[in-house]
């Protein structure tokens, strides 16, 4: 039997002039294995499309891509109450050393008392003279008793006519009327 099948084959391919009837691509059963198991694999897959994006998920997208590349810092926050109230014990205690200082320089600087004694003759005659547009009559007259002034401590001065007529001249009559 195995003679005529050899007979058969001897046949076929001189009226063919192939070998064979079939013929196959070199290597092509070195991928056969890889290629039937990725078959049966598609196989099991489901014929659906099981991916789905969720609901608004572009609408989203571009926000959420910003917060996670850009993630917003909360800030703290120092109340200035806390503050100020850290500041009040350091200010009331610079207050304190400030007074203290002041008053201790105050004292030693000012040991003599000022007398009118110690004032100079003519820084008193300046001061009157400076000051003389804001003092009255009245305020030289409360400062002299009546004791004190004496129409005698006045003869000293000896006025001329000519001064006297100068002076009438000069000045207006009804200021002249109107003085006391």
């Amino acid at each position: 039997m195995e003679n005529n099948i050899k007979n058969n084959e001897d046949f076929l391919k001189s009226i063919t002039g192939k070998n064979t009837g079939f013929s196959a691509p070199s290597n092509y059963f070195d991928t056969a294995e890889d290629r039937f198991s990725s078959f049966i694999f598609e196989e099991s897959l489901p014929k659906e499309n099981s991916f789905k994006t969720p609901d608004s998920y572009f609408e989203n997208l571009e926000n959420e891509i910003i917060n996670k590349a850009f993630p917003t810092k909360e800030t703290k926050v120092i109340s200035l109450k806390s503050r100020f109230l850290k500041i009040i014990p350091v200010a009331s205690a610079a207050c304190i050393a400030l007074f203290l200082g002041i008053t201790y320089f105050n004292t030693i600087n000012n040991k003599a008392e000022i007398t009118f004694d110690s004032i100079a003759q003519l820084d008193i005659e300046n001061w009157i003279i400076e000051n003389s547009n804001d003092l009255t009559k009245d305020d030289f007259a409360n400062v002299l008793n009546s004791d004190i002034v004496n129409e005698n401590d006045f003869a000293f001065a000896e006025l001329k006519d000519d001064a006297i007529e100068d002076y009438i001249i000069t000045t207006d009559n009804i200021s002249i009327l109107n003085e006391k």
